[in-house]
């Protein structure tokens, strides 16, 4: 058990300044029962412009104040300026805040009864011996950095989603909802991204429009080191007028089309051919009509 605050193990980085006041203030609360950094400060893997992830724990009969702190009083040197609260569930929650001297820290607050997240952390102070062993104890995965077996239903899945969304911009265009067809290209290239990766990695890293800059960093390190020009010519597809919305639209078919017929093969599922055609026909109709 961590009784008195210790504050030697912290990471010499522009935001430890930030820390030692914080940690210091919140240690006098008695009311704290724990304090602990995570995230990528914890993992050793922090720089300039890292969240600090503060984590507190405190008794559960005293988790409700803890809704609306005494900002004012902990950040006294740097203000808060900008902030918003999460819920999870009925023994946590995370104030997302952004402060005067330009830092975001994410101050999660948690009761002694719940599990701490399985995380590495930098344990600051502990003045409860079970919650201390807890802290130990627990899992020490950083989230977001594990991959997953390919599932040779989920590619087929994501393929088949690609096909029928990507057929429903003939719908909007012919709408002259030309706009409109950004938000249907941004969820195409994110799923595109997804196969590249899992052709590359051999692993599975998710929906990566719902990824943290964390859990997303692997996963876009992987694809600049292996096609980092093709990645970005696809990303950074222009649509300014229809001839480039048509082109940014085509080119995310023809590497959906090549990237799945290779995964169709290497894992062994039915690449949905039918449904492509068919959406390929139905789109040279629409362009030779306009």
């Amino acid at each position: 058990m961590q009784n008195e605050l210790r504050l030697d193990t912290l990471p010499d980085l522009p935001q430890r300044a930030t820390i030692v006041e914080i940690s210091t203030r919140l240690w006098q609360n008695d009311e704290v029962v724990a304090l602990w950094l995570g995230g990528s400060l914890a993992r050793g893997a922090g720089d300039l412009f890292s969240d600090i992830d503060f984590r507190v724990a405190v008794a559960p009969q005293d988790l409700a104040a803890w809704k609306t702190p005494h900002f004012v009083d902990i950040f006294a040197s740097s203000p808060v300026v900008g902030q918003q609260l999460l819920t999870f569930g009925e023994h946590a929650f995370l104030h997302h805040l952004v402060l005067a001297n330009g830092e975001i820290l994410d101050f999660f607050v948690q009761s002694t009864t719940q599990q701490p997240g399985a995380e590495p952390r930098v344990i600051l102070g502990c003045r409860d011996e079970d919650f201390a062993q807890l802290l130990v104890d627990e899992g020490q995965i950083a989230p977001g950095e594990t991959r997953g077996e390919i599932e040779a239903a989920e590619v087929q899945r994501l393929l088949t989603m690609f096909w029928i969304n990507t057929h429903k911009h003939r719908k909007v265009l012919h709408r002259g909802l030309d706009l409109m067809v950004n938000f249907g290209i941004d969820v195409e290239t994110s799923l595109l991204l997804r196969l590249w990766y899992i052709e590359m990695s051999g692993k599975d890293c998710g929906e990566l429009r719902r990824q943290t800059i964390h859990a997303l960093t692997r996963t876009i390190r992987t694809l600049e080191q292996n096609a980092g020009d093709e990645v970005r010519g696809v990303v950074g597809e222009p649509t300014r007028d229809r001839q480039e919305i048509y082109h940014a639209i085509e080119r995310n078919r023809e590497m959906v089309s090549r990237l799945g017929r290779s995964l169709a093969q290497k894992y062994g599922f039915a690449y949905p051919a039918d449904l492509e055609a068919t959406v390929l026909r139905g789109w040279q109709d629409f362009i030779a009509a306009q």
